[in-house]
């Protein structure tokens, strides 16, 4: 839902479309990133990343699991830091805190009975948020624009500027 909101507040403050927002920063565009590569950023890349993978890789095959159940769970102190669910004090004193919050839901729920349907309606506006986007996506391969230039030429000309003129010119 973020997403789309801040795709149409870019636009709207900068004038610049949500898939061209680095070539505001960078001069290049999503499509030509990879084409423009220096040498210097290939040795950096070279002298850093291959031997973080290669510890990343090493690490995994010196503790790897046998049973696949437990492969399934990556866990460890750098995945789960708080180690919650190991200290038993820890896991108190978070499950005393989720009962309060859901006592305090449950007496919101009794002060504001409209919350009853607040889970669904979240749902729905994050559904309804994601087709938003795909329209966004869709225009801009179309177009080439953005969501709200594509809404301002629409409006000057509703009749000629539709999705089905767009799509099959």
């Amino acid at each position: 839902m973020l997403a789309t909101l801040g795709a149409l507040a870019i636009e709207w403050l900068t004038g610049v479309t949500w898939k061209d927002a680095g070539k505001w920063l960078t001069g290049v565009t999503w499509k030509d990133a990879g084409k423009k590569t220096t040498e210097s950023r290939s040795t950096i890349t070279l002298f850093t990343t291959i031997p973080f993978i290669s510890a990343l890789t090493y690490n995994e095959w010196r503790n790897a699991e046998l049973d696949p159940e437990k492969r399934l769970y990556l866990g460890g102190k750098f995945f789960y830091p708080l180690g919650l669910a190991t200290n038993p004090e820890k896991k108190a004193t978070l499950q005393l805190a989720e009962i309060k919050h859901a006592r305090l839901y449950e007496k919101l729920l009794y002060l504001y009975p409209y919350c009853k349907n607040c889970n669904l309606a979240e749902i729905k506006h994050a559904r309804l948020a994601m087709v938003a986007f795909l329209g966004f996506s869709v225009q801009a391969a179309i177009t080439g624009k953005g969501p709200l230039n594509n809404w301002a030429t629409h409006l000057s000309d509703p009749l000629h500027t539709t999705i089905v003129d767009n799509f099959f010119s």
